[in-house]
C-alpha cells in the first residue's frame, strides 16, 4: 500500500466519492473496505442465497461507481445512498426472479463487531442452542412479509436509526416504526409455534 492509499483511507466518504466521480478507483476501494461487508450482510439476510447477495454487492458498488455524479451529501450521507441502492437492487431482483431459497446458516453472516470468538469459550451445548436459534430466527424472518424483514433486518442487525432507514427506504418514519412492532408480533408468534 503506497502513501495515496494511507492518505485516502482516512477521508470521509463525501470526499472518497468525490473522487469517485472523477474516476479514482483506490476511492472505490476505501468505501467498498468500509460499508462492503455490512451490505453484503443486509443482502444475505434478506436474500438467504450467498451467491446472490455476493452478485448485487457487486452490482450495488458498480452502480457507485457509475451512478457517483448523483450522489449529493447535501440530500444525505452516503451509507444511506449506498444501503438505497443495495435495497432497491435487492427488491427488484427478488420481485423479477421471485426467489425462494432455504435459510441461510448464520456463519456465513460475518458480524462487523465480532472480533473475538466467543464460540470457542463457551461449552458444545450451549453453541448448538445458539446455533438452533440462529436457524430458527433466520426461518422465521422468511415468513415475514418483504417490507417487514426489511426494516428488522436494517433496524435490528444493522444497528441503524429509524431516520437511517426513512432515507434508505423513502419511508416516514412512523410507518417503519409502525411496521418494525407489527414484525416484532408477527416474529414473536411464528417463535411461539415453533417451540415444543
Amino acid at each position: 500500500m503506497d502513501n495515496t492509499e494511507i492518505n485516502i483511507a482516512k477521508y470521509s466518504d463525501e470526499d472518497l466519492m468525490a473522487l469517485v466521480t472523477e474516476k479514482n478507483t483506490n476511492a472505490l476501494k476505501v468505501l467498498y473496505d468500509r460499508y462492503g461487508k455490512s451490505v453484503y450482510n443486509f443482502i444475505l439476510r434478506y436474500t438467504n442465497n450467498r451467491e446472490l447477495a455476493e452478485d448485487l454487492l457487486q452490482e450495488t458498488f458498480t452502480k457507485t461507481w457509475f451512478s457517483s455524479h448523483s450522489f449529493d451529501p447535501e440530500k444525505g450521507a452516503f451509507k444511506s445512498w449506498l444501503f438505497t441502492i443495495g435495497i432497491n437492487l435487492t427488491r427488484n431482483e427478488m420481485i423479477k426472479k421471485r426467489y425462494s431459497y432455504p435459510h441461510i446458516d448464520f456463519e456465513e453472516v460475518t458480524l462487523e463487531d465480532d472480533s473475538s470468538n466467543k464460540e470457542a469459550d463457551e461449552p458444545a451445548g450451549c453453541f448448538l442452542e445458539y446455533t438452533e436459534l440462529k436457524d430458527t430466527i433466520a426461518s422465521a424472518l422468511e415468513q415475514l412479509n418483504p417490507f417487514l424483514k426489511e426494516v428488522i433486518i436494517l433496524k435490528h442487525y444493522q444497528r441503524m436509526k429509524f431516520s437511517e432507514i426513512s432515507e434508505i427506504t423513502n419511508t416516514p418514519e412512523g410507518t417503519l416504526k409502525a411496521r418494525f412492532h407489527k414484525a416484532l408480533g408477527q416474529l414473536k408468534k411464528i417463535l411461539q409455534k415453533t417451540e415444543y
